[in-house]
């Protein structure tokens, strides 16, 4: 199983991803994709650590999910559809 297979599958990410994919679709009026929803809450986890809204071992358990960008990917190359 990959570390990415792994957090999907991780039970509180699920109802993350549920929880983001119902508030995204009311307020966008538009029905958000399972897809779309998952990039939301990463982005959330992402940003929630960063301003240390975690402490070890929480950040620790995180961090093996997190992938590597490659030398000429950046954040904008990678949420462009």
């Amino acid at each position: 199983m990959t570390r990415l297979a792994e957090l999907q599958n991780d039970p509180a990410f699920r109802q993350a991803v549920l929880a983001a994919r119902g508030a995204s679709s009311t307020l966008s009026g538009r029905e958000v994709t399972e897809a779309e929803a998952q990039f939301l809450v990463g982005i959330a986890l992402a940003t929630f650590v960063n301003a240390g809204g975690l402490n070890e071992p929480s950040v620790s358990h995180l961090a093996r999910f997190s992938g590597k960008l490659g030398a000429s990917e950046t954040v904008d190359s990678l949420t462009q559809h």
